[in-house]
């Protein structure tokens, strides 16, 4: 008779892979016991003796190497595998595991169960396509010596098999087997848990009921974009009791309530509502009968998030600082604090993208995640972070060099433990997908660090891909004891336990809506007021500017890549943010709209200025307070030998210490004598000589490149191919086109990602921050970016030596540090994500709208005889992945058929215009007319906008001077 498969899709509280758990003696596997043989195998590494090992390799891990048994497609259809023990043995329950280590195809379909030599099977199976247990129960228990199972249909994969096949006499206890992951896109399958909801139920809970919110499910495009994308109006805050009963408490029917938050003593609740289309959303708190509605927040900026802090106060997040996140167009909504009433409103956050979702930690700090990308690429990293209260003693919590899941939020303690419950998801698409359990003692970006819960819904690895691909139905995760939990998933609110094994549904959609953020009504301890250092009711325009920095030893993670005595200095840098919003329709370079840079930095950077380090390491110096700011480690010469790949900030008045400079994040301070630091007050900081402002490569880089390298490398004269002029082009200058874009994908300004081994710049060594180069992101060793791996610092470190090694360069050491700092801030060009040209692609492209019709209609009566056409019968004639807007006479395709009688190069080989009254030369001139007036009246903002372009004339229809360092003839 065909019997039936029970999928346990319930997880289970240690990580699924590796040995396997035997369970009771009752229930013990006896495949060990017995001699294996198979039909046939792919090799000797795949014998089926491996499926009674005890072990299972882990899913898409490519580790099945002699723990697994397999066959050839082409013998799969009828492939056995046969146990044969010593004497008679009873046989209840077969347990296949399916072959998952390379492909999710690989498993087989069905199967038959026969016991000896018996004609008829025992049992028939659909089996799953997934990684972990599948149970064959049979109906009734056969007394044996031999078992086989034939394999009657595979799936599609090469090879398919089995990571391991359990087999019992009498079922397993629950929990023994851990779980089942179906693969992406398979169905998920659960079974009701009647012991479960009776808990609930009965009362043994120890509460009342829960508080949810009934609403839409949310589809916003990000999962920072939940607070102003996809309004859905309807529902409304309902309490759930123990018998079923759902009691509405707020109504609303034209707007949109977000979440909610449970006060510690059980009477009052919080609650973001956005209560109609035209509104933001704002905080409220009542009473948790449905009395005494307040309204907390006020505004035309978004409010959302709140939680109640162990001091009374409120912490919550809003935009009401005007910035937008750097690769969309949403208002960016950080941590702040406020008193019950809503008075006293105070900025906890200096980040310049989305802060989400704070709770309290059982230490009385709140935990929240956010997200950033300091010279990394976007999609991940939404990690963990901790912050006191007062704002002060900021650290990373989990998850800031993880790649997958790319978002960990919606964080809440674990009662009774020093783990937390969240969500684990991506970073598109809605703020939905997997739950599990971060344990931060195994480490800070461990594997091992977490549980996924929720095995259906596949992860990842910490160190593969970008965590964008983590697609799951779950949201709203809340811990109620060190057992249990309650999540959304699909609308409807479950019960489980963290072993996996027991799984309930209490509350279903209705009328089309469904339920979400669950969270009981009960009294739950105060966590401890952390006492601050601070006055908290001060602001920072009263408070003081800056805060304090104490660096125990700056080598402590550096070396031995770093030698103690290289570090010379600490330099400080500020992210500066965006401050407008503009269509993602615009974007280059991957998703930069306005254009920082050709695909590295995003985000403009201001130097504070630098603090010297001493002998031992240590450094003790002042930072901005409240601001965005990161460290690098500086040498003799000011190039950055390490830098952080994030920020930090402080509030005003504090005080922060260090251990050192990537040092792991669980280490203690060693036992040291006393630094020169820590008897020292804080140093000022060194301001840079070229001020304080968003560091532009025109304003800062082009000077010294102008006085020492032009006369060699220009348009009329780019020795070596380089040129590094000043000309403005489409999109940055000549220059800057050369030292970072060249030899890059960013040539093609549309490219929407690329990974980091086909930035191949010439001369810097940078950062991509397109998507695809994820992989970067783990790339932390010191000297592996920016000046110390750039041939461009080197050169002028070495003086640009010629053939007999005579320098033919000699840069001030005030000039040498402006090109250092450029290529280690990750080569920025523009000061500002600012723009006055917010309606171009990347909010800087100038690039004339009849260029492309009248140069190829040029080029086909004047190019044809000597360029081959093109796909659209254009001939390819020669130019630059850049257009010159200023002066365009200088780009090469005006130059190389220009007389050299007229000052062109003639490097076509001939002239073919004689002179630049020449009626194509002149026609191609005039159509850079148009461009050149906008610039006039509105420059952009590489530009002088007193003196013009930097102060030189901006080209109409006329031929540019000369420039002073070009030979007689030389146009």
């Amino acid at each position: 008779m065909k019997q039936w498969v029970m999928v346990w899709i319930l997880s289970s509280a240690l990580p699924f892979g590796g040995f396997v758990t035997q369970g009771k003696a009752e229930s013990r596997n006896i495949a060990p016991d017995a001699t294996i043989t198979e039909s046939g195998r792919y090799s000797d590494d795949y014998l089926g003796a491996f499926t009674a090992d005890g072990q299972i390799p882990e899913s898409q891990s490519g580790e099945d190497r002699g723990r697994a048994w397999c066959v050839p497609q082409v013998r799969a259809a009828g492939a056995t595998l046969t146990y044969a023990w010593p004497e008679v043995v009873t046989v209840g329950e077969i347990v296949y595991y399916g072959r998952t280590a390379w492909l999710w195809n690989e498993n087989f379909l069905q199967v038959e169960i026969y016991a000896d030599a018996a004609s008829v099977p025992a049992a028939k199976a659909d089996l799953r396509r997934g990684h972990g247990p599948q149970r064959i129960t049979l109906e009734t228990p056969v007394q044996t010596q031999t078992l086989t199972l034939r394999f009657t249909r595979a799936d599609t994969g090469p090879n398919p098999g089995a990571s391991e096949i359990q087999i019992y006499s009498s079922p397993p206890e629950p929990g023994v087997l851990g779980v089942f992951r179906p693969a992406p896109g398979e169905p998920m399958e659960f079974e009701h848990s009647q012991r479960l909801a009776e808990w609930f139920t009965s009362g043994d809970c120890g509460f009342d009921g829960l508080l949810v919110i009934q609403r839409q499910a949310m589809n916003p495009s990000h999962v920072y974009t939940y607070h102003n994308e996809d309004f859905r109006a309807g529902g409304g805050l309902y309490r759930f009791g123990r018998d079923g009963g759902l009691e509405r408490l707020v109504d609303s029917p034209e707007g949109q309530l977000l979440d909610l938050e449970v006060s510690y003593d059980g009477r009052e609740v919080l609650f973001s509502w956005r209560r109609s289309q035209a509104d933001v959303y704002q905080i409220y708190r009542m009473n948790v009968d449905g009395t005494g509605l307040a309204q907390l927040t006020r505004g035309d900026h978004y409010n959302f998030n709140p939680c109640w802090l162990p001091d009374g106060g409120i912490a919550f997040l809003s935009t009401r600082t005007s910035a937008y996140a750097y690769c969309w167009d949403s208002p960016v909504g950080v941590l702040y604090r406020m008193d019950r009433n809503g008075s006293n409103i105070l900025r906890l956050s200096a980040n310049y993208l989305n802060d989400f979702t704070p709770a309290v930690l059982h230490d009385g700090r709140i935990i929240y995640s956010r997200w950033e990308y300091v010279d990394r690429p976007a999609i991940p990293i939404q990690s963990l972070w901790t912050i006191r209260p007062d704002g002060t003693a900021l650290q990373v919590y989990y998850g800031n060099r993880v790649l997958s899941p790319a978002t960990f939020m919606e964080a809440r303690p674990i009662p009774g433990t020093q783990t937390v419950l969240c969500l684990l998801t991506a970073h598109n698409g809605p703020a939905r997908g997997g739950v599990g359990i971060i344990d931060r003692r195994h480490g800070v970006n461990a594997q091992e660090a977490i549980t996924n819960l929720t095995p259906e819904v596949n992860i990842g690895y910490v160190h593969r891909g970008d965590g964008n691909r983590v697609q799951g139905r779950y949201e709203n995760p809340f811990p109620l004891d060190e057992e249990r939990f309650v999540v959304s998933h699909n609308g409807s609110i479950l019960l489980r336990n963290y072993a996996g094994t027991e799984h309930a549904i209490l509350l279903e959609p209705r009328g089309g809506l469904g339920f979400y953020n669950p969270q009981p009504i009960r009294s739950t301890p105060v966590r401890p007021v952390l006492t601050s250092s601070l006055d908290v009711q001060n602001r920072p325009e009263t408070a003081p500017s800056m805060a304090a920095v104490y660096l125990q030893d700056v080598y402590r993670g550096l070396e031995p890549h770093v030698a103690r005595g290289e570090i010379a200095a600490i330099r400080v840098v500020e992210e500066i943010a965006k401050p407008v919003a503009i269509s993602p329709s615009l974007r280059a370079f991957g998703f930069q709209f306005p254009v920082v840079s050709s695909g590295a930095t995003y985000a403009p950077k201001r130097v504070w200025g630098q603090a010297t380090v001493n002998p031992d390491g240590s450094a003790s110096f002042e930072v901005p307070a409240g601001r965005p700011v990161y460290f690098m480690a500086l040498d003799e010469n000011g190039r950055a030998l390490q830098r952080m790949r994030s920020f930090t900030h402080l509030m005003p008045g504090e005080v922060q210490s260090c251990i050192g400079c990537h040092e792991d994040r669980l280490s203690a301070p060693l036992r040291m004598p006393a630094q020169t630091a820590l008897r020292e007050p804080p140093q000022p900081l060194e301001l840079p000589e070229w001020g304080r402002t968003g560091f532009s490569f025109r304003r800062i880089v082009q000077p010294v490149l102008d006085r020492n390298c032009a006369a060699c490398h220009n348009a009329y004269n780019p020795s070596g191919g380089v040129d590094l002029s000043d000309d403005l082009t489409d999109f940055f200058n000549v220059s800057y086109e050369t030292l970072a874009r060249k030899g890059t994908p960013a040539e093609d300004w549309r490219q929407g990602g690329c990974d980091q081994e086909s930035i191949r710049n010439p001369y810097t060594s940078w950062i991509s921050t397109y998507n695809g180069s994820e992989s970067n992101i783990l790339e932390i060793a010191p000297n592996a970016w920016g000046s110390p791996a750039s041939r461009l610092a080197d050169l002028v470190m070495e003086r640009h030596p010629d053939a007999e090694g005579n320098p033919r360069i000699d840069l001030t050491e005030a000039e040498k540090r402006r090109i250092f700092a450029w290529i280690d801030l990750n080569v920025p060009y523009y000061g500002t994500s600012d723009s006055n040209h917010r309606d171009r692609p990347g909010c800087r492209r100038m690039w004339p709208e009849d260029f492309d019709r009248v140069f190829s209609e040029i080029a086909l009566r004047r190019c044809a005889s000597c360029h081959e056409p093109d796909g659209q019968g254009v001939p390819t004639v020669p130019r630059q992945w850049y257009l010159r807007i200023q002066c365009p006479e200088r780009n090469s395709f005006m130059l190389a058929p220009l007389a050299r009688a007229a000052g062109g190069t003639e490097k076509c080989g001939q002239a073919v215009f004689q002179s630049v009254d020449d009626p194509d030369f002149r026609r191609l001139l005039a159509v850079f007319r148009p461009i050149q007036e906008l610039l006039s009246r509105r420059p952009r903002l590489d530009m002088d906008t007193a003196k013009g372009v930097d102060g030189a004339a901006v080209c109409t229809d006329r031929v540019c001077e000369a420039p002073p360092f070009l030979g007689a003839g030389q146009l």
